[in-house]
């Protein structure tokens, strides 16, 4: 028995030597793997060091494109499209003014049917400066050249010393002055000049007038009082207009186109609503060579032109 254990023992110690040297060799291997594994951990940290201790720019260069030698080539070569343009291959289109003719007045163009009542009338060698005050249906308005007459579709056309001559849908027709009989100024001259000298002396007289009344306001202001009374007209406390009304001497307030009631609410594009415009009214009044007067009149406003 003993022989056996004996034997199996020195059997069983070779193999002991063989699995201590393969551990010794496995050892080794892991050693060495572990020692390089610790080097290149060691290399790494080092180098993360050097490049923390040394400053960096943060800023990127801009890149800028290098010079191309062949677009220097072809600069010289490049079209001139501007002179293209106006070479104008296809040639130039020239705009086609129409040509404006200028329609005769008819002088003698039969009476109008329009119901409408010529007031007053001021005939200027200047076309611009030519008025004439019509009343269409109780309303009257001072209307100038061109101007559409309120409530119609005619147009005032020219301004004659006893009449005007209106545009009505493209036919001349006449409006004479209230209280003259239409007459053709062809058809017997001695009765038109008559009547034209007549209307003249009338405006004459209107003129003369006028300028009279003109030199007394500049003299006195307040004198227009006397030909034209106002009142103020408030609305919500606040005055919105003066009330006009013919004075002692309504020469100036009828010849004008005025009517009573009529609400002055500008003068010479001063708002005669403003408290502060007192200023700006002495000084026109003070040369009234025209005036402009802004009236409200049934919820309309008429512009009355004076002339003085």
């Amino acid at each position: 028995m003993k022989r056996l254990e004996l034997s199996a023992g020195l059997s069983s110690r070779p193999l002991l030597a063989q699995i201590k040297s393969n551990h010794y060799t496995i050892q080794a291997k892991l050693s060495l793997l572990l020692t390089c594994l610790f080097i290149a951990i060691t290399g790494w940290i080092l180098g993360k060091i050097v490049w923390l201790a040394i400053p960096q720019s943060s800023e990127v260069p801009q890149w800028r494109p290098s010079a191309s030698s062949v677009a220097a080539s072809n600069k010289g070569d490049a079209i001139d499209f501007n002179a293209l343009q106006n070479a104008n291959l296809f040639g130039k289109y020239t705009e086609q003014k129409a040509v404006v003719v200028e329609q005769p007045i008819v002088k003698d163009a039969p009476k109008t049917r329009l119901n409408l009542t010529l007031v007053g009338a001021v005939a200027s060698s200047d076309a611009n400066t030519s008025l004439a005050v019509i009343a269409n249906r109780g309303k009257q308005a001072t209307y100038g050249l061109g101007e559409e007459i309120e409530g119609t579709r005619a147009t005032l056309k020219a301004v004659l010393v006893d009449r005007v001559i209106i545009d009505n849908q493209g036919r001349d027709e006449t409006l004479m002055m209230q209280g003259i009989e239409y007459k053709k100024l062809s058809e017997s001259p001695q009765v038109a000049r008559a009547q034209a000298q007549r209307a003249e002396a009338a405006t004459s007289d209107v003129g003369e007038k006028l300028e009279q009344i003109r030199e007394e306001i500049a003299k006195d202001p307040q004198s227009v009082f006397k030909y034209i009374t106002i009142s103020p007209v408030k609305k919500d406390g606040d005055i919105v207009g003066y009330r006009v009304s013919p004075g002692r001497d309504a020469a100036l307030f009828n010849d004008v186109g005025l009517q009573p009631g009529d609400i002055a609410v500008q003068l010479n594009g001063i708002d005669l609503s403003d408290p502060s415009s007192s200023v700006q009214l002495m000084q026109v009044m003070s040369d009234p060579q025209e005036l402009n007067l802004t009236v409200e009149r049934d919820g309309q406003q008429y512009d009355i032109y004076i002339q003085l």
